[in-house]
């Protein structure tokens, strides 16, 4: 159990568009209405962990005012800054692995059933908690079930439809959604020193974080995926072997490239006035844009979201990209694009 990544010896704040959601735990607060678990929700990349971490440090503080703000200067600052606090756990899966066992929450469970080691709160973050398996997840439903006093479970997921339903049910929905376009190119400005990249918003899906991620990768994204997509449709290259290029630790970076394209060309065909597609043009793009039919389109773009789903679990990464790039070409030849 560590604390957050990158968040190490900082000051950890809420982001602008954090203040809804602090407001009404704020509310929540001053009316003793806080529960015993928080379930932290919305798109991958809007800062949920940054929240979770920084909402931990609020109630911990002693120093605070009435907002749900730390003050940076207390003891218990100090150790929540250097990721050293006693009463705050953190639950991850494991570096080589792709779930949280029962065992971790065991764990957990046993750390929060001891007495506060500052005589304040215990709190503890388990993130993505849709990472749990089942039994993990029903090994936390107990701890929920009969939670031992000033205690605090933040869950923290962009999948919450994935945990169990009796787990949701036990936990108050905190819902952080994608800032508006000003107000994230604004943050992305101050984080990259200099105005973003026009589209690069629009590649993250809205996603602040992700875009931060994406920054310094988009022009050499975008010669790579027009590349690889030419050679493969062409029949220069086999589907394995595209399939393995796309592979790694870029994988996600590439999925949502594709999806944004195909994305944008569906919402081209529906909307007379839509703005231009704004990936880069390359021949064969812009033919499966002129020629692949909408239904085509949009099964296109259903399977793309089905596997990056499904590559956060167990599924062979391999597999599930062959199937879609099968898919595609399978589109391209009803068309006779490719040939």
């Amino acid at each position: 159990m560590s604390e957050p990544e990158n968040q190490t010896r900082s000051r950890i704040e809420m982001l602008p568009w954090h203040s809804a959601a602090r407001e009404r735990l704020e509310t929540a607060l001053e009316g003793g209405r806080l529960p015993h678990a928080l379930l932290l929700q919305g798109p991958a990349g809007v800062g949920k962990e940054r929240f979770a971490a920084a909402l931990a440090a609020a109630l911990l503080c002693t120093g605070r005012g009435a907002r749900l703000e730390a003050c940076h200067a207390c003891a218990e600052c100090a150790l929540t800054g250097a990721g050293s606090h006693p009463d705050l756990h953190w639950l991850r899966r494991p570096e080589d692995r792709k779930t949280i066992s029962v065992d971790q929450v065991r764990e957990l469970a046993e750390r929060l059933s001891m007495t506060s080691m500052r005589r304040g709160r215990r709190l503890a973050i388990v993130s993505p908690a849709h990472a749990m398996t089942i039994n993990a997840q029903n090994a936390l439903l107990k701890t929920l079930e009969e939670p031992a006093g000033g205690t605090l479970l933040l869950l923290v997921s962009s999948r919450p439809s994935a945990i169990l339903p009796t787990l949701r049910s036990r936990c108050q929905r905190v819902e952080l959604a994608r800032p508006g376009e000003d107000l994230a190119r604004t943050w992305l400005t101050g984080e990259l020193g200099s105005e973003p990249p026009a589209r690069l918003l629009e590649l993250a899906h809205g996603a602040p974080f992700r875009a931060l991620e994406l920054a310094p990768h988009v022009a050499d994204l975008d010669a790579q995926m027009c590349d690889l997509l030419e050679a493969y449709l062409a029949g220069r290259r086999d589907v394995t072997a595209t399939a393995e290029d796309m592979l790694g630790d870029g994988l996600p970076a590439r999925l949502d490239w594709l999806e944004t394209w195909l994305g944008e060309l569906a919402r081209r065909r529906l909307i007379a006035d839509a703005k231009p597609v704004t990936l880069p043009a390359c021949p064969v793009l812009q033919r499966v844009g002129d020629e692949v039919n909408i239904t085509a389109l949009f099964g296109l773009v259903d399977r793309l979201r089905e596997a990056k789903r499904l590559l956060d679990g167990p599924v062979a990464g391999q597999l599930l990209v062959e199937s879609w790039l099968v898919e595609l070409a399978g589109s391209l030849r009803s068309k006779g694009v490719d040939g």
